[in-house]
């Protein structure tokens, strides 16, 4: 499938949709498909939003589901909006931190209703309480992780929500040359549109805050 990835996250209550929003994923790292960035609200057009937001809304219906929360995965390809899969699930990672940003929805609260049998409608603003945008920054070479000092420094950023090792000082990464990547870092940042906090996140990657060599 041609197009780029999208999260459409979905609140079902007592048989409806409560609740629906996108997010850009970007290019995963080939041949090994590792995550890179993602981004919210959306940066797509809203009419392509909105054909995205249904077609994840519809996927859940026709799998019989009636409540709960779904991560589902889809791709705007050059004939229009196409599902990768649907997960029974909030999203992992950074999901949650991505949606009670965003737009104020507590996805982990709305799984406690749905498991409970409570009745929901989450209030979702007509605009974005914020933009995000996160990354889980690849090992751009193999080698040994020297200093993580930098993630400090970052992390007193203001629109640095944060800013996680996921290596030791010392450890042994693997970069592109040798297999899948390993992840050094995990980032969130915020800002007043989706694309600047795209760029400022894309800018600190580029500063390379975990150093290998």
């Amino acid at each position: 499938l041609d197009g780029g990835e999208v999260d459409v996250d979905v609140v079902f209550s007592q048989g409806e949709c409560r609740y629906a929003a996108v997010a850009d994923n970007g290019p995963t790292m080939e041949p090994y498909f590792n995550e890179t960035w993602a981004a919210s609200p959306s940066l797509l057009p809203k009419s392509e939003q909105k054909q995205l937001q249904d077609l994840g809304v519809e996927c859940v219906k026709a799998l019989g589901f009636t409540s709960g929360v779904f991560h589902v995965e889809c791709k705007m390809t050059s004939t229009g909006p196409q599902l990768i899969e649907v997960n029974a699930r909030m999203g992992g990672g950074q999901v949650f931190e991505c949606n009670l940003r965003t737009w104020g929805v507590d996805l982990v609260e709305e799984t406690y209703f749905a498991a409970l049998g409570i009745p929901s409608a989450p209030p979702v603003p007509k605009q974005p309480l914020c933009a995000v945008a996160y990354c889980y920054v690849n090992a751009p070479k193999s080698g040994v992780v020297k200093d993580l000092s930098k993630l400090e420094a970052i992390l007193k950023r203001e629109g640095v929500v944060w800013a996680k090792p996921l290596v030791q000082v010392g450890a042994e990464v693997v970069g592109p040359e040798k297999g899948l990547p390993t992840w050094l870092c995990d980032l969130f940042v915020t800002g007043s549109t989706a694309k600047g906090a795209l760029k400022f996140l894309q800018d600190i990657e580029a500063e390379m805050p975990v150093p290998v060599s």
